[in-house]
């Protein structure tokens, strides 16, 4: 772990943020939204299964707002942190859809 990340890491258990000590796991995408109109960035209703070495795997109802041309699809596995302490609290890297 970075400087950067610890930091981080820190912030959140002082903070009393439900991510703070998360594991480093996965996001399955197992169903999206299609998506509507001709906008660029529109929000996309996500069903995932959440896991990591160490946790139940979790399934997930999420909303995130994307741009079109980097849809998600199911059965995209994407990087993400799951909280120990609070199932169901997941944040997924989105950025790794454009990727």
């Amino acid at each position: 772990m970075d400087g950067l990340e610890n930091a981080a890491e820190q912030l959140e258990r002082l903070i009393g943020d439900p991510l703070a000590g998360a594991a480093r796991g996965t996001a399955t995408v197992l169903t999206a939204s299609a998506p509507e109109g001709r906008s660029r960035y529109q929000e996309c209703r996500i069903t995932l299964r959440a896991e990591a070495e160490g946790l139940e795997p979790a399934v997930v109802e999420t909303a995130v707002v994307v741009d079109r041309r980097h849809w998600p699809r199911a059965g995209i596995v994407l990087p993400a942190r799951i909280s120990r302490t609070h199932p169901g609290t997941v944040d997924v890297t989105w950025d790794a859809l454009a990727r």
